[in-house]
This record gives structure tokens, sequence and C-alpha cells, in this order.
């Protein structure tokens, strides 16, 4: 090989390298459409690995400012998620449209959308239920219906988070006691 090869082959290599460091490199796992086909690309809730087909009336999706999206099978789990990858900020969260006819339940962007509290519908990860509603008169009805309060997803988040942390508490003390017992029983 001569030089000038060698040469020609460089420059052309530099080119190249100069082409891809100017195109921003899509980060792994990004979708700027994330509700296209959204139950077959995100199968399965990150947090607890239940089946978001199943569940498609209380399943969310988080859509981060860096496009990576996080889909959930509720609204428990979408709070947890949003606690772990708060860092990446949040362009959007999508729930399902409670008050919607067929299945799967169309997804909505929650910050318009109204919340069903604590009614006698079954709740998804949690004991107090939590249904998304696109129209906040449907939400009402279902209110008259089933029971429970209107909410905004400010006010479903924090009651999420509430239930959460009585959680960790009760799994706290119960751990303490049990070793606690664990020593006594020891020292006998």
């Amino acid at each position: 090989m001569d030089r000038r090869t060698l040469f020609k082959g460089l420059l052309a290599l530099t080119v190249v390298g100069q082409a891809e460091a100017a195109e921003p490199a899509a980060e792994p796992g990004a979708d700027p459409a994330p509700l296209d086909h959204e139950l077959e690309k995100y199968p399965r809730c990150v947090v607890c690995n239940m089946d978001r087909r199943r569940f498609h009336y209380a399943r969310h999706l988080t859509h981060y400012a860096d496009d990576h999206v996080d889909g959930t099978c509720s609204l428990e789990c979408t709070a947890e998620m949003m606690l772990r990858e708060r860092r990446r900020g949040f362009k959007a969260i999508y729930g399902p449209d409670f008050g919607a006819e067929g299945e799967p339940k169309p997804l909505v962007d929650v910050a318009a959308a109204t919340y069903l509290l604590g009614s006698r519908l079954p709740g998804t990860m949690t004991r107090r239920s939590k249904y998304v509603f696109a129209d906040p008169v449907v939400a009402q009805r279902v209110r008259q219906e089933q029971g429970g309060e209107l909410a905004t997803f400010d006010e479903a988040l924090a009651a999420s988070m509430a239930e959460k942390a009585e959680q960790l508490g009760r799994r706290y003390r119960n751990d303490q006691e049990r070793l606690r017992r664990k020593k006594d029983g020891a020292a006998s």
C-alpha cells in the first residue's frame, strides 16, 4: 500500500467520524413516539413485571424528557418509577381512559385527566383504587355509581405515595420485630 492510498483512507475516516460526531446519538431505549403500539413495545411493567395488556385499564406510560419510556401496570408502579427516574425530567405521563369503550383503554395525558380514588372498583397494586377519566362528567357519573372521590393527577399521586410510605413503615416495623424476636430467641 502506498502513502497516497493510506492518506486517502485516513482522510475518509476522519470525514466520516466528524459527520457521525455532528449527529446526536439516540439514547438506547429512546422512543420519540411512545403511544404507537405501546402494549407491544412495553408489554410488562418495569417495576413488578405484571402483564400490562391484562391490566390495560390501569396501566400508565411515562415519557421522560430524554425520550426514554417506562411502561407500568398501575399508578403505584408509576409513582415508584417517577421517584427512581426523577432526574430524567418528565415529558408526559399517560393513563388509560376508563370511561372509553372497548379494550384496551386508550391512553390520555394525566395532566388533563380526572382520577376517581377509593371507589368500589378493584384497585391494581393497591387497596385503594385509582382510575383515570378523560371526561370529568363520566368520572362524576361513575363516582355516583361506585363511590369514591374525584381528584387530579397530583392528588392521586400523593395518595399513592402516602400508601407506599405506610407500607414501608409497616415493613420496617415488622422487620424490627422479627430481628428483636430472633435476638431474644438466641439469648435464651
